[in-house]
């Protein structure tokens, strides 16, 4: 077992998945990849459309109990290139960015497998406004700012690219967009009114 496994992924809000899904990808008929899926949280909202990829056995372990459609993948390791060429309508690629080795061959490798006017996502924490939600991890390994990421995403062939920051704060978002019915944009228009800053950057990307 892993603390990712174990305990960080066991208490994820599948309502923020959801969320998630009908954000980027509600009105796509896929395939959607879900890089680094852990136990298939994401993967749960759209099980029908949506498959994924991890490199922790315990978490493909559980996403394989729940019948969902995961295999074992190593991006560091070049295991993406077994991934057919435009194949996949959208990329969900959350928090995983800044644990690898060679990040910009994620990229290069999503590209890739994207179909043409396909789109990724990626989420990454929110360098350096959040610093210490990046090094209270200790297998992250690449902080990125938003200069970082243009840069990356140019350089991996990226045209149509935009950033911004996620909605997310602090505790208790979920439950006050729930009960008061707020859009993440609206919610992030009126956090930059008080200069509160989300946690993760949004890098969204379309082929």
């Amino acid at each position: 077992m892993s603390y990712y496994s174990e305990i960080s992924y066991g208490t994820r809000d599948q309502w923020f998945m959801t969320l998630y899904y009908n954000r980027w990808f509600r009105n796509m008929t896929g395939p959607i990849l879900d890089v680094a899926c852990a136990a298939g949280d994401f993967i749960a909202v759209k099980p029908d459309i949506v498959e994924g990829f991890d490199i922790d056995e315990d978490n493909l372990r559980r996403a394989r109990q729940k019948g969902f459609k995961v295999r074992r993948i190593d991006i560091d390791n070049g295991e993406m290139s077994q991934l057919q060429n435009d194949m996949y309508e959208g990329v969900m690629a959350s928090q995983v960015i800044e644990h690898l080795d060679h990040p910009k061959e994620l990229l290069l490798q999503i590209k890739r497998i994207l179909k043409p006017n396909g789109k990724a996502i990626i989420l990454t924490p929110n360098f350096p406004h959040n610093a210490d939600l990046f090094w209270d991890d200790y297998t992250h390994k690449r902080p990125f700012t938003r200069k970082a990421l243009r840069m990356i995403a140019y350089d991996a062939g990226f045209s149509d690219v935009h950033i911004s920051e996620d909605f997310r704060c602090m505790p208790g978002m979920g439950w006050l967009m729930r009960s008061f019915r707020i859009s993440p944009d609206a919610l992030g228009r009126m956090q930059r009114l008080v200069f509160i800053r989300g946690t993760s950057w949004i890098l969204e990307l379309k082929k």
